[in-house]
C-alpha cells in the first residue's frame, strides 16, 4: 500500500501551532476568533448577509448571529438594509472597526513572522501561492469520497 503525503497531518500541526499564538493576540485586543474573521471578511468583502458571512468565516449561522450581535453592539458593524431584497440585511465593518483591526495588525503579523521566520521572501510568496492553489482546487474537486478506494485491491 502506498502511503500518504502527510500533507493534512502537517496542514492540521500548522494550523494547531499558529491557534494559540493567535488566539493571545485576538484576547489581548478583547476580541474571539469569530469577531476577527468576521470583521477582516468584511473589510475584505463588504455588504455582506450575515448567512454570507458565516460561511466566509468558518462558523455556523448560530454562532454568527451571536458574533454579529457583539460587534453590532460595540459599533464595530453596522447592518443596512439590501436595497434589492427589502428584507435582506447587509453587513459592513464600521471606521471603529476597522480602526481595531488596524491596531491589532501588528501583533497579528509578528504572528506571522514568527510562523515564516525560516523562510525567504521568495519562499513566503511561493508558500502563499502555492495555499491559494490548494484552496483554489479543493472549490472544484476531481475525485468523489471512495472514488479512489474503488481501485484498491484490484489487479
Amino acid at each position: 500500500m502506498e502511503s500518504d503525503r502527510g500533507l493534512i497531518y502537517l496542514i492540521k500541526q500548522v494550523e494547531l501551532g499558529v491557534r494559540r499564538p493567535f488566539m493571545d493576540v485576538v484576547n489581548v485586543h478583547g476580541m474571539n476568533f469569530a469577531q476577527y474573521t468576521a470583521l477582516t471578511v468584511l473589510l475584505r468583502l463588504p455588504g455582506l448577509t450575515s448567512s454570507e458571512l458565516a460561511r466566509r468565516s468558518f462558523v455556523r449561522a448560530q454562532t454568527m448571529a451571536e458574533t454579529i450581535t457583539v460587534l453590532i453592539e460595540g459599533g464595530l458593524v453596522r447592518r443596512e438594509r439590501d436595497p434589492d431584497h427589502g428584507r435582506q440585511m447587509l453587513l459592513y465593518i464600521t471606521d471603529a472597526g476597522i480602526a481595531r483591526i488596524g491596531a491589532m495588525a501588528d501583533d497579528v503579523r509578528a504572528v506571522e513572522d514568527d510562523m515564516l521566520r525560516d523562510l525567504s521572501d521568495e519562499d513566503v510568496d511561493r508558500f502563499r501561492s502555492y495555499l491559494r492553489s490548494c484552496r483554489n482546487a479543493l472549490r472544484s474537486p476531481t475525485v468523489t469520497i471512495g472514488e479512489a478506494a474503488e481501485g484498491v485491491g484490484k489487479a
